[in-house]
């Protein structure tokens, strides 16, 4: 093997620029906040914000398997989301093929478990896809959201986010 074809194969690791920002994404329903590794910063970022991150501090907090942003491993419910694909790809998260995908709870994911015909597979798909708190929670305001009127799947639904479907009204 040349040394060309050496930095042929590593070529995509190294066409990111660690020195750029990636924009994060929070993906719960509520504020988050964590320290960046290398400068020491503090983060906050609002409800379903978005912000900017230094690629190297994204790097290292994904290496490090920072369950904010690694989940369940493989970046797989994770609590932020990294939007540029390049850094997904880089530390793993996503193939360079694209056949693995990072798993996160979209609306169009909500949905697939929601047309699920049978109680039986619903109830399956939403214990395989609903792991984390933050996702029991975006389910939940999901199926508000669509005015979902099916007591069985209401039933099946606030057994395993263990949280009410109907919202409880400030006295």
């Amino acid at each position: 093997m040349t040394d060309e074809n050496k930095v042929t194969e590593q070529s995509p690791k190294k066409s990111l620029d660690l020195d750029k920002r990636s924009t994060i994404v929070n993906l719960c329903p509520w504020n988050i906040s964590f320290t960046l590794p290398i400068s020491n910063a503090n983060i906050l970022i609002g409800a379903n914000k978005k912000s900017s991150i230094n690629n190297q501090e994204l790097v290292v907090l994904c290496e490090n398997q920072n369950v904010m942003f690694a989940g369940t491993g493989n970046g797989n419910h994770a609590r932020i989301y990294i939007e540029n694909p390049e850094l997904r790809k880089y530390i793993g998260f996503d193939s360079e093929d694209d056949k693995q995908k990072q798993f996160i709870l979209t609306e169009e994911e909500c949905q697939k478990i929601f047309d699920y015909k049978t109680i039986s597979t619903f109830q399956k798909h939403l214990e395989e896809d609903v792991v984390s708190n933050h996702e029991k929670a975006i389910i939940m305001n999901y199926a508000r959201k669509i005015k979902l009127n099916d007591y069985e799947r209401i039933t099946v639904l606030e057994s395993h986010c263990d949280m009410k479907f109907k919202k409880e009204e400030n006295k």
